[in-house]
């Protein structure tokens, strides 16, 4: 539990953020399936899956590595071949088939793609992607960028995992969010793969097909708000503004339902830089800056993750 960094194969993080759930306080994550283990890497048989469970509150999260290749379509418009990280929310467990009940609530992060004209023979088991983690027992937050390789799509990106408590009001869904960004391609889509920006288990998911890469203004169902930026750091007095991310319950972003404790968005240019620690004031928690490019693209995706409790 808490922050880590390294350099793995998405197999093997996909086990660290596992066994971190599950070893983390309030005993609320459970192994859901011992079937859905990371031994065998070839196919999309690397994967976990875990149950959430807190009195009447039962969620299902599933972690696959893709490392079959899938047709993504592009709004380029040329379709991908691609492979990658695939997380799937869902309500119930088919303990007889072994899989999630029927669910839409997912994201493919597809950040290793070939298009249009070649495929893609990237070994998921063998790709080193280097990761910035935090884990506790509301989720996880991960920002990842994976080495070069033979594709010609690589992105870095993020993805966010979590459960707020505080809800703002009673809403008869579950306290579950899940924010998924990459730096390039940020809206593939392809029935049943598409990449969600925005899950909001179990009422709405959001995707915007048009979107070439993160932008802070783009998502709908989440608020960046802009003071005029994103996080800053100020020139007179050298402390940190920001606003936590707002998440809402549907699409027009006018159900605001809690905010996000365990990372933000920021703004290069204006005083922050990859690798700046924000210390919270009154309070022992910190903030990691990172700021990541791909192989492919050097549009960065810039987010403070969660680094110290």
């Amino acid at each position: 539990m808490g922050y880590t960094t390294g350099a793995k194969i998405l197999p093997d993080i996909i086990d660290e953020i596992a066994a971190a759930l599950i070893a983390s306080s309030g005993g609320n994550w459970t192994n859901a399936d011992a079937t859905w283990t990371t031994t065998i890497k070839t196919g999309n048989l690397a994967r976990r899956a875990l149950k959430y469970t807190n009195g009447g509150e039962v969620v299902y999260l599933a972690l696959e590595c893709i490392n079959t290749q899938i047709n993504t379509y592009y709004s380029n418009p040329y379709w991908a071949y691609s492979k990658g990280l695939r997380i799937s929310f869902s309500a119930s467990w088919d303990s007889i088939g072994h899989l999630y009940g029927a669910t839409d609530y997912f994201s493919f992060i597809a950040f290793e793609s070939y298009w249009y004209n070649a495929n893609n023979t990237v070994d998921m088991a063998t790709l080193q992607v280097t990761y910035y983690l935090w884990v506790d027992a509301t989720g996880f937050v991960i920002m990842a960028k994976p080495e070069p390789s033979g594709n010609n799509e690589q992105g870095s990106f993020l993805a966010v995992v979590e459960r707020n408590p505080n809800k703002e009001y009673t809403d008869g869904f579950s306290n579950f969010h899940g924010f998924f960004q990459c730096n390039t391609e940020n809206g593939n889509q392809n029935g049943g793969w598409q990449m969600r920006q925005v899950v909001r288990p179990f009422t709405y998911v959001s995707q915007d097909y048009n979107q070439q890469s993160w932008s802070g203004i783009d998502m709908v169902g989440i608020v960046f708000p802009l003071c005029p930026y994103l996080a800053y750091k100020s020139t007179g007095n050298g402390k940190v503004y920001y606003v936590k991310p707002i998440i809402c319950n549907t699409r027009d972003e006018r159900t605001p339902i809690f905010q996000s404790e365990i990372f933000f968005a920021f703004d290069e240019g204006v005083g922050l830089v990859d690798g700046d620690v924000i210390a919270i004031e009154g309070q022992t928690t910190k903030y990691l800056c990172k700021a990541l490019d791909s192989p492919d693209n050097t549009q960065r995706l810039t987010f403070a993750i969660k680094y110290v409790a």
